[in-house]
């Protein structure tokens, strides 16, 4: 078995001999090199100079931080913050990015018709049939829009003349801006209009509600239930205490008088009345006492009267809660609607740029020359193992053969195939 100190000179010289034998096949092919290389590469020259060349402008802009047509929005959500983030899922409250909505602007027909109209685009891209559907479909080919890492939005545009992909782009920019603001404005009208109405309805329920306590109040004279039945519990307590203090001084007089003794009859008179106003208290039926009604609600009503007054006292509380919030949220939308400042921030103008972007002629002919010496080589490589086969087995290799023999004899290349015909 052979080493591999042994066999790495042999390798090393079959090597260089393969690569003789093929700098070799390339000299003999000279001429056919030469011809073909310097004939192809004046056509692609050619072809490549007759290729227009667009220049690319790129203008960029920020969204609104918490402004414009989603600033009403964010306003409403931080005002209801207390609110459960579930309950505005979906209600449009929660937040929306702006560059989708500027990039649905950007790719809108609308912008897409001015843009056109502004620099004749249809006389520039040379529309003969079809013209505005046409134009939009040539300009959308030549515009991107796209939002890079920072969430800026990128408007490119491409364009034979640097003047004009310039002025294109920052128009671009003018539209955009004119559009989301004409849309903030609407979102805000609409969202003024809403709210008034709500807000307007809000109060009429404030004084219904307001309206229904005091008729409640004024009926059953319920103006602070708590502090009243607090009282209404001290006086009969003290009532029970006092009939009871009687009891017990008309039973000493009993005692010590008789029963039909004058102090006794007294006593149990006061007992008599006591004992009434307790009843009294309990169903409600207190005497004025000098033109005053009594204050005091009766005992067997004030779980219905406690109820009753909670609710009505409840829905004031809720209208008012309600007011606090939907004032604040009315104000801030009469604001929004007389908004008009822009909405979009320009990072970067476009300026006309100095170079052509596209195409890239110098890239396009060393491709197209790398390209065409491997095939040029592999055709060598063909001709010469075909051209030297006695009888080709097939069609096509007869073919190549012929085309082999005919280009040994054009451009008299010799010993590439030994059975050439002199």
């Amino acid at each position: 078995m052979e080493t591999p100190e042994n066999t790495s000179p042999e390798t090393e010289r079959v090597a260089k001999s393969n690569f003789l034998n093929f700098l070799d096949k390339l000299l003999r092919w000279r001429r056919f090199l030469f011809v073909l290389i310097v004939a192809v590469m004046i056509v692609t020259v050619v072809i490549v100079l007759l290729i227009p060349r667009y220049y690319k402008a790129e203008a960029s802009v920020l969204p609104p931080q918490g402004g414009g047509l989603m600033g009403l929005s964010a306003g409403l959500s931080s005002m209801l913050g207390s609110i459960s983030p579930m309950l505005l899922k979906g209600t449009g409250l929660s937040g929306v990015g702006s560059s989708m909505t500027f990039l649905a602007i950007l790719n809108s027909r609308t912008v897409a018709e001015d843009v056109i109209n502004k620099f004749d685009l249809v006389k520039v891209y040379k529309i003969k049939r079809d013209t505005i559907y046409n134009a939009i479909k040539e300009l959308r080919q030549n515009t991107n829009f796209d939002v890079d890492e920072n969430n800026a939005i990128v408007i490119t545009v491409y364009d034979k003349s640097s003047e004009r992909a310039a002025g294109m782009a920052n128009y671009f920019v003018t539209r955009l801006n004119d559009i989301y603001i004409r849309m903030s404005i609407e979102e805000a009208h609409n969202q003024r209009v809403f709210l008034e109405k709500r807000y307007r309805q809000n109060l009429s329920d404030l004084r219904a509600s307001e309206d229904s306590l005091r008729d409640f109040q004024e009926k059953y004279k319920v103006y602070s239930l708590p502090e009243q039945t607090k009282a209404a519990i001290s006086a009969g307590a003290d009532l029970q205490a006092q009939a009871i203090s009687k009891e017990v001084e008309l039973g000493v007089l009993q005692n010590q008088f008789g029963s039909q003794a004058p102090q006794v009859a007294l006593v149990r008179l006061q007992i008599q009345e006591i004992e009434k106003q307790l009843r009294d208290m309990e169903t409600g039926n207190m005497p004025d006492t000098k033109g005053v009604v009594s204050l005091l609600p009766a005992f067997n009503q004030v779980p219905e009267l406690g109820v009753a007054y909670l609710r009505l006292y409840r829905n004031v509380e809720i209208q008012t809660k309600l007011l606090e919030i939907l004032m604040p949220m009315y104000e801030q939308a009469k604001i929004d609607e007389q908004k008009s400042i822009p909405a979009v921030y320009v990072l970067d103008q476009a300026i006309p740029p100095e170079r052509p972007s596209t195409p890239k002629r110098v890239f396009i002919v060393v491709l197209v020359f790398i390209f065409l010496l491997a095939f040029l080589v592999y055709i060598i490589y063909l001709f010469e193992r075909v051209g030297n086969e006695a009888a080709p087995s097939t069609m096509l290799e007869g073919r190549l053969k012929n085309m082999a023999l005919w280009s040994v004899r054009k451009f008299k290349v010799k010993g590439a195939i030994r059975n050439t015909e002199d």
